[in-house]
């Protein structure tokens, strides 16, 4: 991971009928290097987590939206796939400022809840946001090549051992993602149900 942020922001929690909604904005993650990249040609993703947590950080209420984003060099417009709780929509936006405006933020995306809501306490939105998150596929590739740099050391060979010893300095957040952006809104009371 290249790069993790984390922020305070107020985000807005409503209730339409029995579901929790989240709205919030996410400006940050857009900086000008992300820009050049998703006007590169290169396919780039995010993963948008939105958890409901309690006071004790324990997760009640899940919301997910995950954005795919290519940028198509022969039409100079971007191709955007949003996926999650909200279902699936394929745009196609003209510019980078149509891309920011379909990519930015999130609103009244549903959460999943967990029977361990309660009506009566405090609750927080936590948003994790993931640039170009890797596979698992591609995590386990890795760590074999961590522990096996040129594919035909056996176990013992000197090659093994710098395998094992090249772990102690690479994470599995490392290459987890290029970049993490968490936001937290204040603890706050669940909100009313609207119609």
């Amino acid at each position: 991971v290249r790069d993790v942020r984390k922020f305070d922001q107020d985000m807005t929690l409503e209730r339409r009928g029995d579901t929790l909604v989240a709205s919030f904005a996410f400006d940050e993650v857009f900086t000008e290097r992300m820009r050049r990249r998703l006007s590169s040609g290169f396919t780039s993703r995010l993963l948008v987590k939105v958890l409901l947590e309690d006071k004790k950080g324990k997760k009640v209420a899940l919301g997910l939206v995950q954005y795919t984003i290519l940028y198509d060099l022969w039409e100079e417009s971007y191709r955007v796939r949003i996926r999650g709780t909200q279902g699936r929509r394929d745009l196609r936006v003209a510019n980078i400022k149509g891309l920011l405006d379909a990519c930015s933020r999130v609103k009244q995306l549903p959460m999943v809840k967990d029977l361990g809501l309660k009506p009566a306490g405090r609750y927080r939105l936590r948003v994790e946001i993931e640039v170009n998150p890797a596979s698992d596929e591609q995590r386990r590739k890795v760590r074999e090549y961590l522990a096996n740099p040129d594919g035909r050391s056996s176990v013992g060979s000197p090659s093994s051992f710098f395998g094992s010893f090249s772990r102690i300095f690479v994470r599995e957040q490392d290459i987890q993602a290029d970049a993490i952006y968490t936001y937290r809104s204040p603890f706050r009371g669940l909100p009313a149900a609207k119609d």
